[in-house]
């Protein structure tokens, strides 16, 4: 090490010239003061800026708790099914509003205005005044509505059984169609089906399938009753309604009354109806209730080739097949008399 160096180190060497004149020019910023009065003087200088960042710490904390305490706008989530009321506000999770988002688990009541509903992005409903319905699923595979009472006119696009109501009184399987529901506060009411069809599960786990054209009712207990066809005759309608009601003698009067257009009620009173038991007293052995309407049936609308009426009482997966082709020749005719009949407003 050069002696210039030692009085960089110690001060012991000589001073370089150019050292020097440093030393005089960083004069006035020596500090002589205590070293324990500089580190007091940082802690000193770095309490405003702890002081600071806790303040603002607090107000970040005060703020989430807020946000999280306030009540949230009623229905103003982005997952649900979209609305907007048309005639004034309605009230959906307990809000009264003009249009939002139901969510799953979500309660939407009309009163007296009406509302358009998106089912998804597969269909649309409009709810009538007076309506009552919630949401119990929206997936990609399967969306459900609950209308607990009111009236609904929905038309729906997506594959069959996809979209569902459910109601008091039964279950309401969409098959791709439009059709038009009320429900009164006892769970009784009609469905009546414009385009398409649809399947109404019995409380028996048995399913009516009611294509367009056709009405049926619904009854308390899980109990729809079989479809009528549009332009059925009074005494069918009378003689179906006391068959629902359990009347002495009413099979025997639906099946006098059916007509060529009645193969419909027929094909679904079939389901119905036991396969193994008769409630006509003078009818002789084997002759079952089942049989008896299957005969008739064969009469307004004969069974595809291999099918009778002992293998359709036999075997349900005959009778669906007879079913089905029924229903296929009931929509053609429905076409080719002119298609669905748009609902009335009310």
């Amino acid at each position: 090490m050069s002696e210039p160096d030692d009085y960089l180190w110690d001060r012991s060497g000589p001073a370089d010239p150019e050292v020097q004149r440093l030393e005089q020019l960083l004069a006035p910023l020596a500090h002589d003061r205590p070293l324990d009065e500089v580190r007091l003087r940082r802690r000193h200088g770095r309490a405003p800026w702890i002081v600071g960042g806790v303040v603002a710490l607090a107000a970040a904390a005060a703020l989430v708790i807020y946000l999280r305490s306030s009540p949230k706008a009623a229905c103003s989530g982005d997952t649900g099914f979209a609305f907007t009321a048309r005639g004034g506000s309605v009230v959906c999770e307990s809000g009264t509003v003009a249009r939002g988002v139901l969510p799953v688990g979500g309660i939407l009541d009309t009163g007296a205005a009406s509302v358009d509903l998106a089912i998804a992005d597969i269909g649309t409903a409009e709810l009538f005044a007076n309506t009552r319905v919630r949401l119990d699923r929206s997936e990609p595979g399967k969306r459900q509505l609950h209308l607990e009472r009111g009236r609904m006119h929905a038309k729906v696009t997506a594959p069959p059984r996809i979209f569902a109501v459910t109601t008091p009184s039964t279950g309401v399987t969409d098959l791709g169609c439009e059709y038009t529901i009320e429900i009164d506060a006892h769970g009784k009411g009609t469905i009546e089906v414009q385009s398409g069809k649809v399947e109404l599960e019995t409380s028996a786990h048995a399913l009516i399938v009611a294509p367009a054209g056709t009405s049926a009712r619904m009854l308390e207990g899980r109990k729809p009753s079989v479809p009528v066809a549009t332009g059925a005759s009074a005494a069918l309608r009378a003689a179906v309604s006391e068959f629902e009601q359990g009347v002495p003698g009413a099979l025997e009067r639906v099946l006098a009354a059916a007509g060529t257009g009645d193969a419909i009620t027929l094909a679904n009173l079939a389901v119905l109806v036991p396969a193994d038991s008769s409630s006509q007293p003078a009818c002789g052995a084997p002759c079952t209730d089942r049989e008896l309407v299957l005969t008739r049936l064969s009469e307004l609308s004969p069974p595809l080739e291999g099918i009778t009426v002992h293998g359709a009482v036999a075997d349900p997966a005959v009778l669906e097949r007879w079913r089905e082709a029924v229903v296929i020749d009931h929509l053609v005719l429905h076409e080719e008399a002119g298609g669905a009949k748009q609902p009335q407003k009310r």
